[in-house]
């Protein structure tokens, strides 16, 4: 595809991904895809794109189903050893290929997916996870003024010096 300069646009179905439904806990739904590869004028070779997906996972704050929005943008720069890596620009985040130069698009598609997964997935607004019907109280069982957690430090002291 790369030394082509070809286009990829299409649609691919999360149950495609074995990596990304073991996490994930469900298949449902699907990838969409646009990318293209090609040579940039200093001779490397590159994929570049977008990913964009919608999964549904489950908050680990209060283990309710979170739709998770994952948007990704590609932009890796293909290498055949990881000397050929260090050398690309910048720009670029590397992919180290075959020998035959063969990229399973697949697995491209799903490792730019996990890569963007957080570690604890969960709703970004706290408010969203209260449980329903869950009454908070309005002020704390223990005001701050009246709470003294060092009072008994005190007595302490006092007992120790008298008795020395």
């Amino acid at each position: 595809m790369a030394t082509e300069h070809g286009c990829l646009n299409g649609r691919l179905a999360l149950a495609a991904l074995p990596r990304l439904i073991a996490l994930l806990g469900g298949a449902e739904g699907e990838v969409v895809v646009a990318l293209s590869a090609g040579c940039d004028a200093q001779g490397v070779r590159f994929i570049q794109g977008h990913l964009c997906a919608e999964v549904e996972w489950i908050c680990q704050r209060c283990l309710g189903p979170l739709r998770l929005p994952l948007d990704v943008t590609v932009n890796l720069g293909l290498a055949r050893d990881e000397a050929a890596a260090d050398r690309l620009p910048d720009e670029y985040d590397p992919l180290l290929v075959r020998e035959s130069g063969d990229i399973a698009v697949a697995d491209l598609i799903e490792d730019e997916l996990l890569l963007v997964l957080p570690q604890i997935p969960r709703h970004e607004d706290p408010r969203e996870c209260e449980a329903h019907g869950y009454a908070r109280p309005d002020k704390p069982a223990l005001a701050p003024k009246n709470r003294q957690p060092f009072a008994v430090l005190a007595t302490l002291l006092q007992d120790s010096q008298r008795s020395h």
